[in-house]
Parts: structure tokens; sequence; C-alpha cells
């Protein structure tokens, strides 16, 4: 509908310039064209804008609506990678430790389970790698305790080092994030290093919380994320999130193994699922649309308001006649009486059609000041003597 209006508007505007021409050219009344041609400037402007804020508002609509669905299906493709990635690490972690364990087939079919976890983890990872992440909410199980317990049940050998309660006083920011970040980096050492040792050191000082996950492998290679930052897997995620919270972030491969580090501010803050990345790129690159036509509408009119300001108080300066000096002037009174009641200068507007002045008569115009054009709107003629006419321009035809 909006297209269609806005398609047709030129036509009309055309259209309406044929009829307000035509009628003025049948009226011979110039100020009707004028006039006219003023209501069709401020019409049309009008028409332009409002076709314009129904466009900008249909448009800001899709894109709020495209940011909500692109922003449910980041959050969702997170929660997939997260959870369903961490129990297939923790299955090939359990196929490694077996074939590690048996001999014969028992191990090549471990061994067979395992490649298949792992090359279903690199799927996911691809699936979900070009995809930012969204906040998370805080789940019940924000307990990084229970992560190393399970971990420890499906095998691995990990230590931990500090109490893990100190967050329990922090934010739900910080205890999703911590919870996640602990997750991750074992899901991680389970895939790279199974079946090697893992120390995780939780202390708190002051207000910053900080996790380390350190993998004792030597020889052990850098998880994908580390090694190529445009596949970004579940330890590029966790950098996003931890800087996101006002933490900072450190992966690193030392000779004895490959060390995880996140410092996390404890009172930090999630951002709200309504205000997610995506959305928040619509607000900042689309304007409300109001907004939008402050620019396009405001600015220009507000420029004719001045530049009609400027010209009639340029045109009425020192031309206009006040009433009470327009009854005083008559036929008859000595010119050098009338003069105290005259302006300096004429109205620079003349549209009225006077009659023609006697041989020797002086006639000068003058305007009452009246808006926009501030046009004549009185002619007094002397000869040299006296006034010999004043005539109210008002009652005569026009141009």
């Amino acid at each position: 509908m909006v297209r269609s209006v806005a398609r047709w508007l030129p036509v009309l505007l055309v259209a309406a310039q044929v009829v307000v021409g035509a009628l003025a050219w049948q009226s011979r009344s110039w100020i009707l064209l004028a006039f006219g041609e003023l209501a069709l400037v401020v019409g049309g402007t009008g028409l332009y804008g409002v076709v314009r804020y129904l466009d900008l508002r249909e448009r800001y609509r899709r894109e709020r609506e495209t940011a909500r669905q692109v922003a449910e299906r980041r959050r969702l493709a997170d929660e997939v990678h997260d959870l369903v990635g961490h129990e297939l690490s923790v299955i090939g972690m359990r196929a490694a430790l077996l074939q590690l364990r048996t001999t014969g087939d028992e191990a090549v079919l471990a061994g067979q389970v395992r490649s298949d976890a792992e090359r279903a983890v690199t799927m996911l990872h691809e699936t979900v790698a070009t995809l930012q992440r969204t906040p998370w909410g805080d789940p019940d199980e924000a307990d990084v305790g229970a992560v190393i317990d399970r971990f420890r049940r499906a095998g691995a050998q990990v230590r931990l080092v500090g109490d893990p309660d100190v967050l329990t006083g922090a934010s739900a920011a910080t205890r999703v994030t911590g919870h996640r970040v602990v997750r991750e980096a074992l899901t991680n050492s389970a895939r790279h290093a199974p079946g090697e040792a893992v120390t995780v050191v939780v202390g708190r000082a002051g207000d910053t919380v900080t996790l380390e996950v350190r993998t004792h492998s030597r020889g052990m290679q850098a998880p994908a994320a580390d090694r190529d930052e445009g596949r970004s897997g579940g330890l590029e995620s966790l950098r996003r999130r931890v800087e996101a919270i006002g933490g900072t972030w450190q992966v690193a491969t030392l000779a004895d193994g490959h060390r995880v580090v996140a410092r996390l501010p404890a009172r930090a803050t999630l951002e709200s699922p309504d205000r997610a990345p995506e959305v928040s790129r619509v607000h900042a690159g689309t304007r409300r649309p109001f907004a939008a036509l402050v620019g396009p509408l405001v600015l220009p009119a507000a420029l004719v308001l001045l530049g009609g300001a400027g010209y009639w108080s340029w045109a009425s300066h020192d031309a206009t006649v006040e009433p009470v000096d327009a009854v005083a002037l008559r036929v008859g009174m000595r010119a050098a009486d009338a003069a105290p009641y005259l302006p300096d200068r004429e109205a620079p507007v003349r549209l009225a059609r006077a009659p023609a002045p006697e041989p020797g008569w002086v006639c000068r115009q003058y305007t009452d000041g009246n808006v926009p054009l501030a046009m004549a709107t009185l002619e007094v003629c002397t000869d040299g003597v006296a006034v010999v006419r004043v005539t109210d321009l008002r009652e005569e035809p026009l141009l």
C-alpha cells in the first residue's frame, strides 16, 4: 500500500499543479497561483512525510522482527553447541579410556566410537562456528563442583584446587560464565587429551573471580579455536562471553600442557535477552521512523520558515503603513503634512492593478505588513503640493 502511494505521488503532484495553474490562468490571479504553489509545496511535503513515515515504520518493524528471529536462532544454536557438544565430548572421552584399557576387537570398536564422537563434535562446531553468541539464562545446575564430579565419574583425572563455593555469592552472570568456562575447558581437554590429568583452580580476590583449567599433557595440540580464530569453537564463544561481562580471557599452550584462565568481575550483569547484540545493531543502524523524518522534513521546513521570516522582515521594514496612519491620509491634505504618515520606502511586492496616474502625479505603494508577502495594499499619489489620490489596493484586481 505504501509503495503504491509513493509510486503515484509524482503523478498526483503534477495533476494538482495543472489544476492550480488552470484556475490561476482563468481568474487572471497571480496571487492565487502563488498561494496555490505554496499549498502544493506544503501539501506535497506533508504527503511525502506521511508516506515516508509509513514506509520507515514498516521497514523498522521488519528489521526488528528479523533481528529477534536471528537472536533466537543463535541462542538456540549456542545451547545446542554447549549442551550437545559437551555430551559428545564425554562420550568420546569414555571411548578413549575404553580403547586404552582393552585390546583386540573391543579396542578397535572403542576407537571407532571415539572417532565418530569427535567427527560429530567437529560437524557441530562447523554448524555454529559463524554464529555470534547471545546471552544465556541462569541454569539451575550452574555449579562448578557438579561439573567436575561428572567428569570424574566419566573417568577423567580432574583435581580441584580452591573452593568452588566462592561463586555462590557472585552475580548470576558470573556464576553462569564460570560454569560454562569450566565445562567447556574440560570438554576441550577430553577431546584433545583424553585420559590426561587436569587441574581446575578456583579463587577469588576482592571483586575478581579467577578460574584456571590446566591440562597436563606434553605435546598437546591447542584446540581449534586457539589455532584458527576464523573457525570459532566453544573456547572462542567463551572468550566473547567473558569479555562481554567485563572479564579477561587467556588461552595458552605451554610446554607441559594447555591452560585456560578467565578472570571475572564478581558483580557482573548479563545483557538482557531482548537487547541482544543483533537488536542493538538494528537500533544503532536504523533510527525510529519518526526520528528518521527529522532530517528530510523538519530541517527543510525550518529552513523555509526561517527564509520566509527573513523575507517578510525585509519586505515590510520601512514600507509599512500602520492602520491609524492610513486613516489619517486624506485627499487634499498638504504633501508635507502627509509625509510623517508615510514610510521611507515602497513595498517591493506590488501585484494589484492600480488606476493609471494623471500626468505630473507621483504615486507610491506601501504595505500593511501582511504575511507572508508583505504585498502593497495602499497607494498614495501627490502632485508635488497635495495628496491627490489614496487608493486601497486590496479592492483592486490583481495582475
